[in-house]
């Protein structure tokens, strides 16, 4: 079986088995203590692609759209009042009748960022903020010259995200640029393009995270200006993103070529393996804490993915080798505080076979997405029913 060989490589490739086996280790020490349980609920039970990106306080934010593949995205808000369409009304263009489209990616106590599109962008993506509300709705200011960009996160306080710069003459498209911005005043900060262009993702306690261009994709940190910056590429690894943080540890994955056995198809000797990472500020730091070894040993994970972290929690997803290519190859996961998994999709309801968790909250809810097995996305929030002791 091609999966076996891959996975006699990875247990032979020691740098990989040594970072792992720590977690591997703490989790049988705490297979004792009761497991933390969730109830999911779908935010979206009509939709046909929907998904809540961020949430904080049990606030969620996302997009909801009608068709599957998104064109139509309107940002959303889902609040104690439910779902409450935010998508922008100067986005539309009453001579074409196309009301453009729109999205949050991240979300914070009363604030909700993201991007829009449309007559209203000069047909450009655009970062935006909200404050809950249509009317709310504001373009973030890129201060250079630019192709357009997004905001990707917020901890209330700062919002981050990227916009793509132009060439010396202006005239076409150049690299991206790792972009900050106050939440309060909108003063946005150039992070800089990290040489041949950078992208931040997270952002909390005044630490922002994301990845630079160095031939490869590789994680990466600043503290509040391009002077800042920390490449948190892991030694060995090809690929490296950093997807958030808590302004105490950050959260991505990395990537690794590792070479298979000789059954592999001629020409092609190596395969690709991402992992779950956790950092507190250096390269050195870097943990690997793929679920593959400590999540139901039944499933074959090839890939783990961190993305968001919010004090014990970090949440992602994991891919289960067997069923690459349909939406059951998904699998939402928590880690504890301990770096032990617990796999989201136990948790599914009725009608759903795959699942991605987005962010968590600091009461430990979790925002993200449910597949059905025909491929129709729902908006869905995690919330814990029980705590482990």
């Amino acid at each position: 079986m091609k999966y076996q060989s891959y996975l006699n490589a990875w247990i032979s490739y020691p740098t990989l088995r040594r970072s792992v086996l720590a977690v591997s280790l703490a989790t049988l020490a705490s297979t004792g203590a009761s497991a933390q349980t969730y109830t999911v609920i779908d935010l979206t039970p009509t939709a046909v692609n929907a998904v809540a990106e961020g949430v904080a306080g049990g606030i969620a934010g996302g997009s909801v759209a009608e068709s599957a593949t998104g064109i139509a995205a309107r940002a959303t808000v889902w609040d104690v009042n439910g779902q409450i369409d935010v998508h922008p009304a100067f986005l539309a263009d009453p001579a074409t009748g196309s009301v453009g489209r729109s999205a949050i990616l991240g979300v914070a106590a009363g604030v909700q960022v993201g991007w829009g599109f449309g007559s209203g962008t000069a047909g450009r993506t655009a970062p935006m903020i909200w404050h809950g509300t249509r009317e709310s709705a504001a373009i973030l200011p890129i201060p250079f010259t630019n192709f357009g960009g997004q905001a990707a996160a917020t901890d209330g306080n700062q919002i981050v995200g990227y916009a793509t710069g132009t060439s010396t003459d202006g005239t076409t498209i150049g690299v991206t640029h790792a972009m900050l911005w106050d939440a309060a005043t909108g003063t946005a900060i150039d992070l800089g393009d990290g040489g041949k262009g950078a992208m931040a993702y997270g952002v909390g306690g005044g630490v922002q995270v994301g990845q630079v261009n160095r031939g490869n994709a590789n994680a990466a940190l600043w503290r509040g200006s391009d002077r800042t910056l920390v490449v948190l590429h892991p030694r060995d690894a090809v690929v490296s993103t950093a997807s958030g943080t808590d302004g105490v540890r950050q959260v991505g994955s990395a990537g690794y070529d590792v070479r298979v056995r000789r059954e592999a198809a001629k020409g092609n000797k190596d395969a690709r393996f991402t992992y779950a990472f956790v950092w507190s500020g250096s390269a050195a730091s870097g943990l690997n804490i793929h679920a593959g070894m400590a999540v139901n040993g039944t499933i074959p994970f090839a890939h783990s993915y961190a993305l968001a972290v919010s004090g014990p929690w970090i949440v992602g997803y994991a891919v289960d080798a067997t069923k690459f290519g349909t939406p059951a190859s998904s699998h939402a996961i928590v880690w504890d505080a301990d770096y032990q998994p617990t796999d989201l999709n136990a948790f599914l309801p009725a009608g759903f076979v795959g699942a991605m968790a987005q962010d968590v909250d600091a009461q430990g809810q979790i925002s993200g997405v449910i597949y059905t097995a025909e491929g129709r996305r729902h908006a869905a929030l995690w919330v814990p029913t029980s705590a482990r002791p």
